[in-house]
């Protein structure tokens, strides 16, 4: 096999990416998995593949797959980052669904448990602003509901936005600081 044949890891693993944002995710996944067989150190590699088994919903294989890396990655920046999907997903999982949380809410407005438990569902599918609005409603409805959790909740997705939403990020804090006031 010539050099010209053999991609380095990174560039595999970049390719995964940008195809797995394509929507191409059957082949990112077989991009990563060349790059495991000739990397098979390279936890990098294994933590864009657990963040795309979360992505598509494989969570039993994600969380598997992360409970295998090394504990100073797992702990990292990036294994911390998973590792807050996962446990959205699984409390998320939990739930009733956002279906019949949403009928619920329907027929009952102020059911502050409906509404903690769709923002739950809708941060697992990254719709922060309406999980946002939820809890927003929550706060305003019952200020210390479940000790407070609404409130640590916003506060919690607005550090997990400041990275690359500050924006957002900043208006959460804004109208959090406002509500509270």
């Amino acid at each position: 096999m010539s050099n010209q044949n053999i991609f380095n890891v990174a560039q595999l693993c970049e390719q995964a990416r940008a195809k797995h944002i394509e929507g191409e995710t059957a082949e990112a996944i077989g991009l990563l998995t060349q790059a495991i067989r000739q990397e098979p150190s390279n936890t990098q590699v294994a933590m864009d593949m657990v963040q795309i088994f979360i992505d598509i919903g494989e969570l039993e294989q994600a969380t598997a797959l992360f409970n295998q890396l090394p504990a100073s990655d797992r702990e990292g920046g990036v294994g911390t980052a998973l590792l807050g999907q996962l446990t959205i997903h699984d409390l998320a999982a939990k739930t009733d669904g956002k279906e019949v949380l949403q009928a619920r809410i329907g027929s009952n407005e102020n059911d502050n448990e409906a509404r903690f438990d769709l923002a739950i569902c809708l941060v697992a599918e990254h719709d922060y602003q309406e999980a946002m609005e939820n809890l927003f409603a929550v706060i305003k409805s019952e200020p210390e509901f479940k000790e407070g959790a609404a409130r640590e909740m916003i506060v919690s997705l607005s550090n997990i936005l400041e990275t690359n939403e500050p924006e957002l990020s900043q208006r959460f804090r804004r109208r959090l600081a406002n509500t509270l006031s």
